[in-house]
């Protein structure tokens, strides 16, 4: 459902659209509840952000969909922003100190961030594209504005796992290669559990396709990382 201006809601619980998160009796504001769940619609209305932000890192699925649907999502597009930044940062790094890909880091930090950002819009395409293919739940109700913002919502929020390369960043050669590359696989294997995730959930997909965009989702994600892995061997010849 909408409000006035156009915004959608959902009950973080279950997906259910609703048309109001709060009524307000005189003095007081109490939350609705929603009809499909009988749970609260939306339990993070008085939450911080940096709570809600703690339960997106948790893989908490109702925190996505607050996120996503009920939220204003100015502040977790700045985030995003400082995320890109730290990737960009950790590339740059790596590259020095593995002596791999040093051409990359020679062009720079700038060159970096540009291509992390067209590894977003990559995953962008390839996830609104797995959506179209199979007509998946609320997603395919929408409009393709709404759909690609959604989408870029979902792929901002999945990013923010690179918030565990901050570690890696501070220990700097006080570790092993080993170490190091085991902590990369874990924050790579968080981000792909959060994309997921946040796919499923604001999608409300059915269990007949969840198990198939899954599977389409994973598929996407290895795509990316392999262009990635591509463009970066590309650099060095």
């Amino acid at each position: 459902m909408t409000d006035l201006n156009g915004k959608q809601y959902v009950c973080v619980s279950c997906g259910n659209p609703v048309r109001e998160l709060y009524k307000k009796y005189s003095n007081t504001v109490k939350p609705t509840h929603c009809n499909k769940c009988n749970q609260i619609t939306d339990k993070y209305i008085e939450v911080e952000e940096f709570i809600i932000l703690i339960d997106a890192l948790l893989l908490v699925s109702s925190a996505f969909r607050h996120m996503i649907y009920n939220g204003k999502f100015k502040l977790y597009w700045k985030i995003s922003l400082v995320v890109l930044l730290l990737e960009s940062f950790a590339l740059c790094r790596q590259n020095r100190e593995d002596g791999v890909n040093t051409a990359l880091y020679e062009k720079g930090f700038y060159m970096s961030a540009l291509q992390n950002l067209g590894e977003y819009l990559m995953i962008t395409v390839l996830l609104l594209f797995i959506t179209v293919i199979l007509g998946v739940g609320q997603l395919s109700k929408v409009s393709l504005a709404s759909l690609t913002l959604t989408i870029l919502k979902v792929v901002a929020i999945s990013n923010f796992s690179k918030f565990f390369l901050l570690p890696i960043l501070v220990w700097g050669s006080n570790t092993t290669d080993f170490g190091r590359n085991l902590h990369y696989m874990l924050v790579t294997g968080h981000h792909l559990c959060s994309l997921v995730m946040a796919y499923n959930v604001v999608g409300n997909i059915g269990k007949h396709h969840r198990c198939l965009s899954i599977l389409l989702v994973i598929c996407a994600f290895i795509m990316k990382e392999y262009v990635r892995y591509l463009s970066a061997f590309q650099m060095v010849l």
